[in-house]
């Protein structure tokens, strides 16, 4: 198992501000992990851990034997909000949620050096990906968002012709992004790039599924099944994944309940229990903004690199209710437009996130002087630093109009355009 250097473990209790914390210490170079109050001793002390910081806010319950089994560890300890008075007696010491005292305490307490930086990452990445992966081949999914292509080309960095990446168009993607990546990546890299069309596979396992996390767990069983597939040709033994922190943090329940899940993510909770490939997911332990910087480092085009993320089910996570190729083609055409105003307005590059969802309801409306009963579609848009927790855009009313005429006007079967204004949390940034 991967150690980082000079760990810090956030251990949360319920603490709402967890993850903008945890953030804010490693922006000043010192890696956090965050863990559930769940989280056995012997889970923490893998990670070699050169201190604890242990978050709780008022409102939780938490008994005090919960946080003396950690004290036991006899690591320099940081208490925030009401663990100190959970904790009674000790030597841990009780800090307010201070970004700077914290970083003074993982300094001077705990021995941090404030040397975890994205040009260290790259070193020890490649390093660790070719002892991982010796002689062996590596299959790798390529969707075109930043955090696989910051994969693949971290991986061709470690080992060259040794990675295989195949390109799966599921039927899910967005207007002309199949021969978009292929084309960018033909043109800025040298590597074994595989092509496959398995839209009618994906579609037909998809029809008449409305549960958002059989969705992204068929999804996730799809893409497993297609990469051996294609595995099987180049004999590759591991599978290459753009997993980053967040869809990890995500995935685990803070209690041990498995209700207690955000979302599963395809990458994390999807794959199947009986997957014969090892996995390589060099990014794991990163956020958004930190992958952003390592593809920059890479040498990654502006192209790839700052485009809107996109999540890894596509727009089958932004498509509420069954999945039919009509109402596919509504969104996929609706997604293009709000891309393209975004875009020739400017906004583009101002905002994070920005696409359309399909709203499986229906409403009255007037299209060329008659009767329509029609789809509605969201606009949402959104400002984050690593996808944890996001702030809604206020695009200009002009340009929501444009946007909204246009979906109307050149989209059939829709009659209704809304803008999402739900900040995360309490809403998480796709819709599904």
């Amino acid at each position: 198992m991967k150690q980082t250097p000079e760990t810090i473990i956030i251990l949360d209790f319920g603490f709402e501000g967890i993850q903008k914390l945890a953030r804010s210490i490693r922006d000043k170079h010192i890696y956090t992990m965050v863990m559930p109050y769940t989280v056995s001793v012997e889970r923490i002390m893998q990670e070699k851990p050169v201190g604890l910081i242990i978050c709780a806010d008022s409102n939780v319950a938490r008994t005090a034997a919960e946080i003396d089994r950690f004290l036991n560890l006899k690591l320099p300890t940081a208490l925030i909000g009401s663990a100190a008075e959970m904790a009674g007696d000790t030597v841990a010491e009780n800090y307010s949620c201070d970004t700077d005292a914290l970083c003074r305490f993982c300094l001077e307490k705990c021995g941090c050096t404030g040397n975890w930086k994205m040009e260290n990452f790259i070193d020890e990445a490649v390093c660790d990906v070719r002892a991982q992966i010796g002689n062996s081949r590596v299959v790798l999914g390529l969707s075109g968002g930043v955090d696989s292509s910051v994969v693949a080309a971290l991986l061709h960095k470690a080992i060259g012709k040794q990675l295989t990446c195949v390109f799966v168009n599921h039927g899910l993607l967005r207007k002309n992004e199949a021969e978009l990546v292929q084309e960018i990546f033909a043109r800025h890299f040298e590597m074994n790039l595989c092509y496959v069309d398995a839209s009618e596979r994906f579609l037909n396992k998809l029809s008449g599924v409305d549960d958002p996390e059989q969705k992204r767990k068929i999804i996730g069983h799809e893409f497993i099944e297609v990469f051996a597939e294609a595995a099987a040709k180049v004999d590759a033994e591991f599978l290459g994944q753009g997993t980053i922190y967040p869809d990890i943090l995500e995935s685990i329940p803070l209690d041990g309940n498995p209700s207690g899940v955000i979302k599963s993510h395809h990458n994390v909770g999807g794959l199947p229990e009986n997957m014969k490939f090892k996995l390589v997911e060099p990014l794991e332990r990163l956020f958004k903004d930190e992958v952003r910087a390592v593809g920059k480092l890479l040498g990654l085009p502006s192209e790839l690199i700052d485009r809107h993320p996109f999540p890894g089910p596509s727009l089958g996570v932004r498509h509420l209710g069954a999945i039919k190729r009509d109402t596919l083609h509504i969104l996929r055409e609706a997604d293009a437009i709000v891309t393209e105003e975004l875009l020739n307005s400017g906004w583009y590059h101002k905002t994070w996130q920005t696409f359309a969802a399909f709203l499986p309801v229906k409403a009255v409306g007037i299209k060329n002087g008659k009767r329509t009963y029609g789809y509605a579609i969201a606009i949402r848009s959104v400002n984050s630093v690593d996808a944890v927790t996001a702030e809604v855009v206020r695009l200009p009313w002009e340009l929501l109009e444009r946007m909204s005429e246009r979906i109307i006007q050149e989209v059939d079967g829709v009659s209704r355009v809304v803008y999402d204004i739900t900040a995360k949390p309490p809403g998480t940034i796709e819709w599904e």
